[in-house]
């Protein structure tokens, strides 16, 4: 293969390279609402709060009345989160996760017993 020839095709490979590097990325997926969430018994005004997330992420859950939250990274990768937040019946709350350099958007939520079922009392923040 002359010098010529070298050069077409490295730069025909080059160009093919070049739209993949420049594509944008896809944003990371917001969390799903949490599956569970239960009021603690020996601690009231404090929830548990659980559900699924990205393997490896770190889960922030924030209520947005008291302006608090709590932070978690999945270390054993299996692609759960649980957490303890301060908060009444009927808070709202949001739920998101980063991944490396990837933030995903809020998934907002109420405080309210809920199993991986559905709601314990459907009407209770109605």
């Amino acid at each position: 293969m002359g010098r010529r020839s070298l050069l077409r095709f490295l730069a025909a490979a080059l160009l093919a390279a070049l739209p993949g590097c420049l594509s944008p990325t896809l944003p990371l997926p917001p969390p799903e609402p949490p599956d569970s969430i239960s009021p603690q018994a020996a601690t009231p005004g404090l929830w548990t709060v659980s559900g699924a997330c990205l393997e490896g992420a770190i889960v922030i859950v924030f209520n947005e009345r008291t302006g608090a939250g709590a932070v978690v990274e999945d270390r054993d990768r299996d692609g759960r989160y649980e957490v303890q937040i301060e908060a009444e019946l009927c808070d709202l709350a949001w739920v998101a996760q980063d991944l490396g350099e990837d933030e995903s958007a809020r998934t907002t939520f109420v405080v309210q017993d809920r199993t991986p079922s559905g709601l314990v009392d459907p009407s209770a923040c109605k």
